[in-house]
């Protein structure tokens, strides 16, 4: 890997350019002046958006421009973790992987409404920040806010909706030889399991989010887990969930060590997220070998 901002000095088609370039323009300069090869842009101390402006300026990931250019956080956050796009992955998810499932106002991003209820901010929110959320998400929705955002007078805290946030650095997961793939034609019955375990929010469009699997007894659908929030080289676990006919059989441990797997096969990291009431769940994530992370437990607030 070539760890210089001059392009002169990549000279073989694939090999791989990290540049610490603070300036947008500058970076893609770099792309496009030696276009076989791929530029890594470190984004540590960029600005809310400037990753989205890659994207406006034609680097889409899924093409080939877009597979010229990839940013990575190489920051480290206060807890350790080498990166910081956790302590804000639903914005990261909506300005990189997920873009085309966002819509936006200024810098505030939110999944579609029949895809996900996240919501991403900037993690310290100007005036003009909270003025697009009130717009885009309208008077009463609940959102996440980061750990350091200070809300405006007039918006209040939901209490008791805090989360914990885990990561599966450790976790290598495994294939399980019951699991089938979910698709788009299961979603009924997804809904159905759904709404009988109440894991969470799970929408007609969610499972377009990434993969996600099942396991059926005769025929039908009694436990699943799945991928949610993708940012930049992590991947969420999430709808964890086993009929309560079936609890007690390891089925979540499994599903979740199988979607730990396939995240594992591309090169990223598993991370999940939970109630901090629900210790049973964090204990079993836990005992899977997943930690516990001092920043970036969700907190939510109500639009005004």
């Amino acid at each position: 890997m070539t760890t210089s901002a001059d392009a002169t000095d990549l000279t073989r088609p694939g090999e791989v350019a990290l540049t610490t370039a603070s300036d947008v323009g500058a970076v893609v300069a770099l792309a496009r002046r030696r276009y076989a090869a791929a530029v890594v842009a470190d984004t540590t101390g960029w600005a809310d958006g400037d990753r989205r402006r890659i994207e406006d300026l034609g680097f889409r990931e899924g093409d080939a421009r877009g597979a010229a250019l990839r940013t990575l956080d190489l920051s480290v956050a206060d807890d350790g973790t080498p990166t910081r796009v956790l302590d804000n992955p639903a914005l990261a998810s909506l300005n990189g992987h997920h873009a085309r499932f966002a819509e936006r106002r200024g810098e505030v991003a939110r999944y579609l409404p029949d895809v996900s209820v996240w919501t991403g901010i900037p993690s310290e929110p100007t005036e003009q920040d909270w003025d697009d959320v009130r717009a885009l998400l309208g008077p009463g929705a609940v959102f996440g806010v980061g750990a350091s955002a200070v809300l405006p007078e007039g918006w209040t805290a939901v209490e008791g909706s805090g989360g914990v946030q885990l990561t599966g650095e450790t976790v290598e997961g495994a294939p399980d030889p019951e699991a089938v793939e979910l698709t788009p034609d299961d979603v009924p019955e997804i809904l159905e399991l759904i709404a009988r375990t109440q894991p969470g929010p799970f929408l007609p469009r969610t499972i377009e989010l990434g993969r996600y699997v099942g396991v059926r007894r005769e025929g039908r659908l009694v436990a699943m887990a799945g991928e949610r929030l993708h940012p930049p080289g992590w991947t969420e676990i999430s709808a964890v969930c086993t009929d309560a006919g079936f609890r007690g059989q390891g089925l979540g441990r499994r599903l979740v060590l199988d979607v730990a797997y396939g995240i594992r096969q591309r090169g990223e990291t598993p991370l999940m997220h939970a109630a901090a009431g629900n210790t049973g769940a964090i204990g079993l994530y836990q005992h899977l070998g997943f930690r516990l992370r001092d920043r970036g437990a969700p907190r939510f607030a109500q639009v005004p």
